[in-house]
């Protein structure tokens, strides 16, 4: 199993170096419009959104469009050994973050923030991966720290919120090797032509 990941991984990783600036660019934009006109965003109160790696889809409009539309938004914050869901109070506050040694922004003061966990919990969740498959399944860098979380929310919450993989069209594959522990994704909006699809 753990042969099989690494290799998928390692392959998907080199179909993203060659995607070009543009390429991302366009299908970040699609995908966007995709998110933003969907009916469980739309009537999402609590919304946890990723924060964008160079090589991942861009998340930015999103999240400037949830809080400006007075969306409660959370971001993942992440140590050594885990993840949490933590507030931005609004777009300000968002470009006021600082940016880590991946050159994504990421609260510091994440002690001192709301998570989603203690609270009302999330409606939305959208996830980042290295690739997805049609059916929901993700295989991410290694970590397991969305896996981890959703186990983790699930306990708290007895249902994960809704989930929705974002990726560009080169992170689509047919098969994807999954453990006990990985939790399939509700959707996947691929940036391609055609529309959302997943497990729903």
């Amino acid at each position: 199993m753990s042969n099989l990941k690494h290799a998928l991984r390692k392959d998907l990783k080199a179909r993203l170096r060659k995607l070009t600036s543009d390429a991302k660019k366009a299908e970040s934009t699609l995908i966007t419009d995709k998110i933003l006109s969907h009916e469980h965003y739309q009537m999402a109160n609590n919304v946890c959104i990723y924060v964008a790696m160079p090589e991942e889809v861009d998340t930015t409009r999103i999240i400037e469009h949830a809080l400006r539309h007075r969306k409660r938004l959370y971001v993942p914050y992440f140590n050594r050994d885990a993840m949490f869901m933590v507030k931005i109070r609004d777009w300000d506050d968002f470009l006021a973050l600082p940016y880590d040694t991946y050159g994504v922004r990421q609260p510091t003061d994440y002690d001192r923030r709301e998570h989603a966990m203690e609270t009302d919990g999330l409606d939305l969740m959208l996830c980042p991966g290295l690739g997805f498959n049609r059916t929901g399944h993700r295989i991410g860098r290694g970590k397991g720290y969305y896996d981890n979380y959703l186990t983790k929310y699930k306990l708290r919450w007895t249902q994960c919120p809704y989930t929705i993989g974002l990726a560009f069209s080169v992170q689509e594959v047919q098969d994807i090797p999954m453990s006990p522990t990985d939790i399939p994704l509700n959707e996947v909006v691929f940036g391609s032509s055609q529309s959302v699809t997943g497990l729903k």
